[in-house]
């Protein structure tokens, strides 16, 4: 059975057709363990009546319109809280809880002083936290309050001429993950959220009953839009776990993927690598992944030494080979562009390094002897879904198969534009290719993702973001491959992060800072220093002279695991990098070389 989303007014709506269907069915689940008796569960049909209460008494307070700042953790309380948004026409705002991180923190306020919003809501002692943030930039006025329990009893019917959200309605402030700059708040309407829904489910193959299984949280557009709304929309069952317990024992996803005989789940890049070094022979016994169809792998840069492992490694507990699915999309586009097809195994390509990396006019040219870099394919999107080019950025010209250039997308799911932005919106929203005719003018703008990529027989290859390129004698390198790369020149380095950023000195110069075992003896850094330092020079063929190691957690990521390698660049530059060792450049400028001493 498939799913049909189309004709209906808003999410809402869309939601309550799916609820009729099948009220009795469980909807949400809030996994606390394999050693748990018991895990909380929501059937369609309650969390139907508490989101409608909720909404009810939201809007009550609230104008269509307002916004509101939800900082939870991922569980009943925020998904009950998002559905009374949508129902009652009030801006979801989703955001991480402050008090995980400081990084976290500091996004919640930078969030909150862009989209100035009339309600916070956060529990225990979040709840102060939140507070604290605003009332330090200038929005003590703003309420932050507990989530508060649902009463019994239904909610009350509309009365006539009450206002429901349509298609154009803002339904959703989904913030971009910040992994390049500030984060900038990307408005979807009611209409877009089900165009990309609906998009997603049907090129994955979801069905009613399917259960979804996560641990990624519910404020990025991964857990939101592509699980969360996905198995709501779809009459299926999500079973969500902290992402904490993930990270302290992996194997904890996977056996509720298995006890709960999940079709689908969904992560980024590392965490299939966690899996696969983290979780020890003795934990795969009972681990049953035969019910995986699909394994969404994005949100970061795909490597596929990860995938092989990760497929490999848990054969036995019965993955299907083809399970793992490359997934690309963004928060500006929903969250879905495309995916590898469920049963088709991704397509590897092996190029040629120096084409893919050639700042004149870079392509994919596939090597006849097996040699040179990897790079996986997603399907290009289905007819149901958006538009791709590949576009030179400097010209805006078409650019054919192989070569490289800016991804270009236009069509259903795509996002209005940024929040109090229009400069910006109007130049990444509202583009136009310099070979359009002159009827483009009437048509659907195009919106520039900022991503590097080419196509090939129908694929999509992502390689890059235009951003965080490094151009070093006349050549693109990738920071992703550099940071891979590293993590290989010295045990000390596996599994933890890098990034790598390039700083004038007057030339372009390479930086890598990159996180390092604690436990190493002080003695030991200078020789992994030089070893990465030999494995980068001789596997890019250009000089790599400046490594910085620092501990865990040095390297600044977002709140969904993404490099902030901007912001690194920037600590670099002012001196803030706190290293254990550092292999410089004596070019580099001073303030950089006091810093990371």
């Amino acid at each position: 059975m498939t799913i049909d989303l189309a004709g209906h007014r808003n999410l809402g709506d869309a939601f309550g057709e799916r609820v009729a269907s099948g009220p009795d069915r469980p909807a949400l689940t809030i996994y606390r363990g394999s050693a748990a008796t018991e895990h909380p569960t929501l059937t369609a049909a309650e969390l139907h009546r508490r989101a409608r209460l909720r909404a009810a008494a939201l809007s009550a307070r609230f104008t269509p319109g307002d916004r509101v700042l939800l900082a939870l953790p991922s569980g009943p309380e925020l998904v009950e809280l998002y559905l009374a948004c949508l129902i009652a026409g009030l801006v979801a705002v989703p955001v991480p809880v402050p008090g995980s991180s400081t990084v976290a923190g500091e996004r919640v306020a930078a969030i909150a002083r862009d989209c100035a919003p009339s309600l916070a809501v956060a529990s225990g002692e979040d709840r102060e936290a939140v507070a604290e943030r605003l009332r330090d930039h200038g929005l003590g006025e703003v309420p932050v309050e507990e989530p508060g329990e649902v009463a019994p009893g239904e909610a009350a019917e509309p009365p006539q001429g009450a206002y429901r959200p349509g298609p154009d309605t803002l339904g959703v402030l989904q913030y971009s993950s910040g992994s390049t700059g500030t984060p900038k708040g990307v408005m979807l309407t009611h209409g877009d959220i089900l165009a990309d829904i609906a998009a997603l489910a049907a090129d994955c193959g979801a069905t009613p009953g399917d259960a979804f299984g996560i641990w990624i949280p519910l404020h990025h557009d991964m857990g939101l839009f592509g699980m969360l709304t996905t198995a709501l929309l779809s009459g299926g069952h999500l079973v969500m776990m902290p992402p904490g317990d993930f990270v302290r024992r992996p194997v904890e996803w996977l056996r509720l993927l298995g006890e709960y005989g999940c079709a689908f789940t969904a992560a980024p890049n590392f965490a299939f690598d966690m899996c696969t070094r983290h979780i020890p022979d003795a934990q795969l016994e009972g681990l049953d992944l035969s019910g995986l169809r699909v394994a969404f792998n994005g949100s970061e840069p795909i490597h596929v030494p990860t995938m092989t492992a990760f497929t490999k490694r848990f054969a036995t507990a019965g993955l299907r080979p083809d399970a793992l699915s490359p997934a690309y999309g963004m928060a500006e586009a929903t969250v879905y562009v495309t995916v590898t097809p469920p049963g088709a195994v991704p397509t590897v390509l092996v190029v040629d390094p120096r084409r893919l990396e050639d700042a004149e006019a870079p392509e994919l040219h596939v090597t006849s002897g097996g040699d040179g870099r990897e790079v996986v394919g997603h399907s290009a999107p289905r007819p149901h879904g958006v538009e791709l080019r590949i576009v030179d950025p400097r010209t805006g010209r078409t650019l054919p198969e192989r070569a490289i250039g800016e991804i270009w997308l236009r069509g259903p799911g795509i996002g209005r534009g940024y929040w109090n932005q229009p400069e910006l919106s109007a130049r990444t929203f509202a583009a136009r290719r310099a070979d359009d005719d002159d009827t483009a003018a009437t048509e659907t703008p195009w919106f520039r993702s900022g991503d590097l990529g080419a196509l090939l027989d129908g694929e999509l290859y992502v390689t890059g973001r235009i951003k965080e390129l490094l151009i070093v004698h006349g050549r693109n390198l990738f920071p992703q491959d550099l940071e891979q790369e590293a993590r290989a020149a010295h045990p000390a380095l596996a599994g933890f992060n890098g990034a790598a950023f390039s700083v004038p000195a007057p030339d372009e110069r390479i930086v890598l800072v990159h996180e390092i075992d604690n436990r190493l003896p002080a003695e030991e850094l200078p020789v992994v220093a030089a070893a990465v330092i030999r494995r980068l020079t001789v596997a890019f063929g250009v000089p790599v002279r400046n490594v910085v190691l620092v501990r865990r957690g040095g390297v600044r990521r977002t709140t969904s695991g993404k490099i902030q390698r901007a912001a690194m660049r920037e600590q670099f530059l002012a001196g803030g990098v706190q290293a254990l060792h550092a292999e410089l450049d004596p070019g580099l400028p001073r303030s950089a070389q006091a810093g990371a001493q």
